[in-house]
C-alpha cells in the first residue's frame, strides 16, 4: 500500500517533468500517445491506492484522470484527452459483453417482471420530480429564462430525461471488480439495463415534442424508426456477431483474448457509425453467447478479465481527465440541486416500489443507481448537436451533474453490494 502510493507519487512527478520538457520542445504532436501511456500508468497505480483504502479500484481511475488531466494539473493535453474517444468505446463494448453473458433467460424469467414494473416506478417518478425542479428553476437558468412557458415545460422535459438516466458501464464494472453474484446484483444490472433502454425511447420523444415546441413539426415516422433502429438494428447486429464469435471458437480457438478486443473495437466503431448503440450490440451478443452455449459464455468472460484491465484502467483514468471542473463553477448550485433532487426520488421511490419479500432492495437498491456516464454523456451531446440554440447550454449542466455523480457512484454502487452481502472480495489481480 505504502510502496503504490509512493509510486504514484513518483510517477506523477515524472509526469509533471515530461509535461515541462514536452513545453520546451518544438515537436509537440505527441499528445494522445503521451495521454494514453500517463493515464495508463497512474490509472494502475491509483487502483491500488484506491483499493488499499477501500474504495474502488474504478474510484482511483477517476481520481487520478481528474488530477493530471486539462482541468486540474494540466499534465495531460486537453487533444490528448480527446483522442481517446476509441478507447472509450472499445472499454465499453468489452464490458457490455461481459454484462451480456450474465443474462441468461432463467435470470429474466425470474425477475424480468418485477424489474420492468420497479423500473417504470423509479424512472418515472424521478422523471417527474427532475422535470418539477428543472421547470422550477426556470428564472435562474439563462437558457430556460427566455422561453415561452410551452417552450421551457418541452425543454424540462427533455433534460429530465437525460437526467433520470443510469450508468450500466459503472455497475458493472464494479460488479466485475468487488466479483459480486447473487440474486441482488442480478436485479441491480438488470435495472440499469433496462432503465437505459426507458430512458432512450423516453428521449427519442421528448427530443421530438421539443422540435414541435418551437415549430419544427411533430415527426412521429422519424421518431419511431430512429428508435426502433437504434434497439432493434443492434440487437440484430449483436445476433451476427455472436455467432461469428462462436464459429471463431469453434473452428480457430486461438488468441481469444485479442480476437475478442478486435471484435469489441470493430462493434463499437461500427455500431457508431451506422447509428446503433454500440452498447446494446455487445450486450446483444454476449447475452446471445449466454444462452446458445454456457461453456463458451464462460471462457469469454474469462478472456475479458485477462485482457480487459489495461483497457478498463485507461478508460476510466480517460473519463476523469475529461471531466470539466470548470462547469462546476458556472451552473454549480443548479446542477448540484439536481444531484440532490434525483438522488432523494431515487431512493424514495426504490423505498416505496421495490419488491417487499427482499429488504435488500429497499435498503441499498437506490445506491447502485446513482452513477452517470457514457448513456447520459452521449444524450447531453445529441442535445447540444439537436439544439444549436440552447442544447450547448444544457450539455455544461448535465456535464456538471456527470462530473458530481461518476465521483461519488462508483463508491456508493460498491457500498450498496458489500451491504447486500454479494461481494466476494477483489483479490484477483486482473480484473478491473
Amino acid at each position: 500500500m505504502t510502496g503504490a502510493i509512493v509510486r504514484l507519487g513518483l510517477l506523477v512527478v515524472l509526469l509533471a517533468g515530461i509535461t515541462r520538457v514536452q513545453v520546451w520542445r518544438v515537436d509537440t504532436g505527441t499528445s494522445v500517445m503521451l495521454a494514453a501511456g500517463a493515464l495508463l500508468l497512474c490509472g494502475l497505480f491509483a487502483g491500488k491506492v484506491a483499493k488499499g483504502v477501500g474504495l474502488p479500484r474504478l474510484t482511483g481511475y477517476l481520481l487520478v484522470g481528474v488530477v493530471v488531466g486539462p482541468y486540474a494539473l494540466g499534465f495531460i493535453p486537453g487533444a490528448g484527452v480527446k483522442g481517446l474517444e476509441l478507447v472509450k468505446g472499445l472499454a465499453v463494448s468489452l464490458i457490455a459483453l461481459v454484462a451480456g453473458t450474465e443474462l441468461h433467460l432463467g435470470l429474466i424469467r425470474r425477475v424480468g417482471i418485477k424489474v420492468a414494473v420497479l423500473c417504470a416506478a423509479v424512472c418515472g417518478v424521478t422523471f417527474v420530480v427532475c422535470f418539477g425542479a428543472v421547470f422550477a428553476l426556470k428564472p435562474v437558468l439563462p437558457f430556460l429564462a427566455a422561453m415561452t412557458v410551452p417552450q421551457a415545460l418541452a425543454v424540462s422535459a427533455l433534460v429530465s430525461t437525460v437526467v433520470v438516466s443510469f450508468s450500466p458501464t459503472v455497475t458493472i464494472a464494479i460488479v466485475q471488480e468487488t466479483q459480486a453474484r447473487g440474486p441482488f446484483t442480478e436485479f441491480l444490472m438488470a435495472l440499469v439495463i433496462i432503465g437505459d433502454l426507458f430512458v432512450m425511447v423516453a428521449f427519442a420523444l421528448a427530443a421530438g415534442i421539443t422540435k414541435a415546441s418551437f415549430g419544427g413539426g411533430f415527426d412521429v415516422q422519424g421518431l419511431l424508426g430512429g428508435v426502433g433502429w437504434e434497439l432493434f438494428g443492434s440487437v440484430a447486429v449483436g445476433g451476427l456477431l455472436a455467432l461469428a464469435l462462436l464459429v471463431y471458437m469453434k473452428r480457430v480457438n486461438r488468441e481469444l483474448p485479442l480476437f475478442l478486443v478486435g471484435l469489441c473495437f470493430a462493434a463499437a466503431e461500427g455500431g457508431a457509425r451506422l447509428h446503433l448503440s454500440p452498447l446494446m450490440v455487445a450486450l446483444s451478443a454476449g447475452a446471445l453467447i449466454a444462452n446458445l452455449d454456457e461453456r463458451e459464455s464462460q471462457r469469454v468472460h474469462h478472456a475479458i478479465q485477462l485482457a480487459g484491465l489495461p483497457v478498463f484502467a485507461l478508460f476510466f483514468a480517460a473519463a476523469g481527465a475529461g471531466l470539466k471542473l470548470d462547469t462546476l463553477v458556472t451552473v454549480g448550485p443548479a446542477a448540484l440541486l439536481l444531484v440532490v433532487v434525483r438522488a432523494v426520488a431515487i431512493h424514495l421511490s426504490c423505498r416505496r416500489f421495490a419488491p417487499p419479500e427482499d429488504p435488500r432492495l429497499r435498503r441499498y437498491l437506490w445506491m447502485g443507481l446513482i452513477s452517470q456516464a457514457g448513456v447520459t454523456f452521449g444524450l447531453a451531446a445529441l442535445v447540444a448537436r439537436t439544439f444549436p440554440d440552447f442544447g450547448p447550454q444544457v450539455e455544461v449542466l448535465i456535464v456538471a451533474m456527470i462530473t458530481t455523480h461518476e465521483l461519488v457512484g462508483p463508491v456508493l454502487t460498491r457500498k450498496a453490494l458489500e451491504r447486500s452481502g454479494e461481494t466476494r472480495g477483489d483479490e484477483r489481480p486482473h480484473v478491473a
